[in-house]
């Protein structure tokens, strides 16, 4: 076995809408901007492109704060991150994400400044925002390099591509062809046509056609290789991105793809990583001294470690939104899940590929509503849904579909949080006329109609919802009512337990 060179794994980062994928159209001569809703990127991908003869394997990593997972993987197998900034916007919130990711990772790191073809577009102020975020580029009290370019028009694109092949050669990037295969899945799915896909950037090893792999659990046979222009491979070496067809099941993105054949092999390396690790700690251990090397324990600090307060018996279970959750590809769906509130919202199944009749008869069974991602509905399961009163819900921008989801958790934790309050009477009186309870009331603040929606509030509870039945002013029926008038109300609800004290709240529904 012997390490050769390999190509540079470059992750490209930054804030939407910076230009990082228009930067990947102008390499390939494609135009992916366009085939992405909402004109962001919704996945992560990988692509190589050659630079004076030298193949430079990219990442176009999601910029949108909802792909902060995405972002932390393009971190984990990246040598070099390209960090885009537009000259005209300036650092902002995922700039700034990122560059904690950076730091974490220890990559090498450039700096493109792009959209530079812009007027009045002032670079100078780019690079002192960075250094308020510790980011010091070369000027400003470090050795980053920027690059200023035009991803649009492709004005000093080979600058970039020459700085990051000179970082290259200056790190010498190498990997050992035949070391047992490491892989590792930066995204999966699954094809109707093709079935199961995981696409991978190859670590070290080579992955072949008609291999036996392992990612993880999930086993398969490597029936085709497909390189990241959709061309066909054979193999794919050390820093080769590759689109892989044959696992048996999606695997999970971050699994590392094994040679099945080699199992012995990764034993034994991972058993000789093992003693160097303990070897490393001890040594640490006792150099530290018997002190510093005993681990402090919660009962050490006063805590009692075998009590442990139960708030659902104090306070009772919380209400829960029930959710199915069906994505096309299994980072979106990763996505999706850290943004739900495990306190707020009961996930009863969450998978990749189209929504089946299983899916509506679980829903059916536990009330709960399904969202989807980048799917198409058949008629079929429409209809289904239609007739089991299920709500499906598609998206095909991410943020919109976390914006939605947030909203429906806030009105979880707060059931008014949508809502525009309109007028509030208190109960004064509470009589009875023939059979029929009656509940006096003087307007505290704004105006009530006949036809508003209404709570009932004891304190700061609400108590239930009610629908006005009729409305009297003495003895004249009215339609509303407002100022510090006082009036009688009747309610459709004929068992609503109002009391004296309570407050009616009338509301709209703010779309």
């Amino acid at each position: 076995m012997a390490q050769q060179a390999r190509p540079p794994v470059v992750t490209i980062m930054g804030h939407v809408d910076h230009g990082k994928t228009t930067l990947l159209d102008y390499l390939r001569r494609t135009n992916m901007v366009k085939g992405e809703a909402g004109g962001i990127t919704q996945h992560i991908g990988a692509y190589q492109v050659e630079h004076q003869g030298k193949p430079i394997t990219f990442i176009d990593t999601p910029g949108h704060a909802a792909f902060n997972k995405m972002r932390q993987r393009g971190a984990q197998v990246t040598d070099i991150i390209v960090l885009m900034v537009a000259a005209n916007d300036g650092v902002k919130p995922q700039t700034i994400e990122s560059i904690r990711h950076i730091k974490d990772s220890q990559a090498d790191v450039i700096v493109a400044i792009n959209k530079t073809d812009l007027p009045d577009v002032q670079p100078e102020m780019v690079k002192a925002q960075l250094a308020e975020h510790q980011l010091l580029v070369q000027g400003y009290g470090g050795e980053i390099e920027t690059v200023e370019i035009s991803a649009l028009k492709g004005t000093g694109v080979d600058k970039l591509l020459e700085t990051i092949a000179i970082t290259a050669e200056l790190n010498e990037y190498q990997a050992d062809p035949d070391a047992p295969l490491r892989a590792v899945v930066i995204e999966s799915t699954k094809d109707s046509q093709r079935g199961p896909l995981a696409r991978v950037i190859v670590k070290q090893g080579t992955l072949r056609v008609r291999q036996d792999i392992l990612a993880d659990e999930v086993a398969g046979r490597v029936k085709a290789l497909v390189g990241g222009q959709g061309e066909q491979l054979g193999q794919a070496g050390p820093g080769t991105p590759a689109e892989v067809i044959g696992f048996k099941d999606v695997p999970a993105v971050g699994a590392v793809v094994r040679d099945a054949a080699r199992l012995e092999e990764y034993r034994a390396e991972a058993s000789e990583a093992g003693e160097a690790s303990e070897a490393s700690e001890n040594s640490e251990a006792s150099e530290a001294g018997p002190e510093t090397a005993q681990p402090a324990t919660a009962g050490a600090a006063g805590i009692d470690t075998d009590t442990e307060f139960d708030f659902e018996a104090a306070f009772g279970e919380k209400e829960k939104l029930s959710m199915i959750v069906k994505t096309d590809v299994e980072g979106t769906l990763e996505v999706i899940l850290q943004n739900i509130d495990d306190d707020s919202v009961e996930v009863v199944r969450a998978a990749v590929g189209q929504v089946s009749e299983r899916d509506i008869e679980m829903a059916e069974t536990t009330g709960a509503s399904i969202i989807t991602f980048h799917l198409k509905t058949s008629g079929k399961i429409k209809e289904l849904a239609k007739r089991s009163g299920i709500k499906v819900q598609n998206y095909d921008v991410i943020y919109e579909l976390i914006d939605d989801l947030q909203q429906k958790i806030l009105k979880i934790l707060e059931p008014t949080i949508d809502e525009v309050e309109l007028g509030t009477a208190e109960i004064l009186e509470v009589f009875e006329i023939r059979g029929e309870r009656i509940a006096g009331c003087r307007m505290k603040t704004g105006q009530i109609k006949k036809t508003d929606k209404l709570h009932l509030k004891r304190g700061d509870q609400i108590v239930s919802d009610l629908t006005i039945k009729s409305m009297m002013h003495g003895k004249e029926e009215i339609s509303s009512v407002k100022g510090k008038s006082e009036f009688g109300a009747t309610f459709k609800q004929s068992k609503a337990a109002f009391a004296v004290g309570d407050v009616l709240v009338a509301y709209r529904v703010e779309e």
